[in-house]
């Protein structure tokens, strides 16, 4: 049978790849790409220097995933691009003591076995950025997980669009994705000017930055804001907490931060030298009605408190140890931290892992916290209290559990009391 015409420019080596030259696996990922090429109109290929693998989880993408990356595999597809790995459904070191049950855990391993054969690096993290994956600016990449996509266009200045997890095995395999979107200079402009001058940095916590990163993303949508008003002197976490639910409440997937975002040292660069379409004003009305909209009970009894949505920093880790010295998580109230291996490595070190293990939490890897959580799958988590607008956003759904969405201070006393104080 003959070939469908491709409408897309392609060099030689992908001409021969597709026409099967590399075999039956790399031709089916080409194949992939070409026909998302056509859909989005790209006209040509281009090169990807970093890739991440989103949809590792066994709970959201089930037999069907190791089905077809058996397939892949068997017909000679190898990463060709360091691609790392999202979290997981579970822990393989807690997965008893949290209840996740061993079932999922084999199936995990499976699939995992096939994700490191075809040559993934298991970081299982969706901080990569901060583990060795580090896209550099003007580069392409093709990474599912829409957190650490928005982060990398906004923060780093690489170029990528947000990806399912089909087309990033799809680009590791390759090496190429298709041009469009958010690869474009000419899409990366913003759009929507957004004002946080009014608000007190000094003060807002983490929570409160995603709290107002959540309000952003809904009122915009698929609009790209250009934020004015902050200051020079933020840090990475309280960047990746502004940025991180944007992609959920909307559909973010780049934000230009003025001052940080390489491609927006000044507003008028950010724009383009146009004007913005509108001006919005986040003050702290705005901020607090994200915290409304994602509580989803007027509950006190709290069964679980996690923190990990995007996956916690050392930072992060030490703030939560510190609290917890000397304190002992309610009985009736499970506490966990979700973080990566490397860092819960370097937090073992620090003496941080032994004082929320001897307060009664635990601190996970490889575990997602949300969208790809397993709380559904253990009895008696019911609501959740959690310091992230991210993970509020999919909790619900994903696990079918009640949210209370607060800051991390409060969550830690609800941690201690067993209920959360209104």
């Amino acid at each position: 049978m003959a070939q469908a015409r491709c409408l897309m420019q392609l060099t030689d080596r992908e001409k021969q790849m597709l026409d099967g030259a590399f075999g039956p696996g790399p031709q089916s990922a080409l194949r992939l790409l070409v026909t998302l090429g056509e859909i989005y109109g790209a006209q040509r290929m281009i090169p990807v220097s970093s890739c991440h693998v989103g949809g590792r989880s066994y709970l959201v993408s089930g037999e069907e995933n190791i089905e077809w990356m058996s397939d892949l595999w068997q017909g000679g597809a190898r990463f060709q691009v360091f691609t790392s790995t999202n979290p997981c459904s579970v822990d393989f070191e807690l997965w008893q003591e949290l209840g996740i049950p061993e079932q999922l855990v084999i199936n995990q391993r499976r699939l995992d076995e096939i994700y490191l054969k075809i040559g993934a690096v298991p970081l299982g993290s969706c901080l990569p950025y901060q583990l060795g994956n580090l896209p550099l600016p003007g580069t392409h990449f093709a990474w599912g997980g829409s957190a650490g996509a928005t982060f990398v266009n906004s923060v780093l200045g690489a170029r990528g669009n947000r990806e399912g997890s089909p087309s990033v095995v799809a680009a590791a395999i390759t090496g190429v994705t298709p041009e469009y979107g958010l690869h474009l200079k000419e899409n990366r402009y913003g759009q929507v000017l957004v004002d946080l001058s009014g608000l007190d940095h000094r003060s807002l916590t983490l929570s409160q930055y995603s709290a107002i990163g959540s309000y952003i993303g809904r009122t915009l949508v698929n609009k790209t804001p250009v934020i004015i008003g902050l200051p020079p002197s933020l840090n990475q976490d309280q960047i990746r907490f502004l940025i991180s639910p944007m992609p959920t409440a909307g559909a973010i997937s780049l934000c230009h931060l003025v001052g940080i975002t390489p491609e927006a040292p000044t507003v008028e660069a950010a724009l383009g030298g146009k004007k913005p379409e509108e001006t919005i004003t986040v003050g702290i009305k705005e901020m607090q009605s994200s915290f409304e909209k994602l509580t989803t009970t007027q509950k006190e009894e709290v069964d679980l408190v996690c923190f990990g949505c995007p996956h916690c920093s050392l930072s992060q880790i030490k703030e939560i140890a510190s609290f917890l010295q000397g304190k002992k998580i309610h009985e009736n109230t499970r506490l966990l931290v979700a973080t990566s291996g490397p860092l819960k490595d370097l937090a073992k070190k620090m003496g941080l892992v032994e004082v929320i293990e001897k307060a009664g939490g635990y601190v996970t890897t490889d575990l997602c916290i949300s969208p790809g959580a397993p709380f559904h799958l253990i009895p008696g988590i019911n609501t959740v209290a959690i310091n992230s607008a991210r993970g509020a956003y999919f909790l619900p759904g994903a696990c079918r559990v009640d949210v209370i969405f607060g800051d991390t201070q409060d969550c830690l006393r609800a941690a201690i009391q067993g209920k959360w104080e209104r």
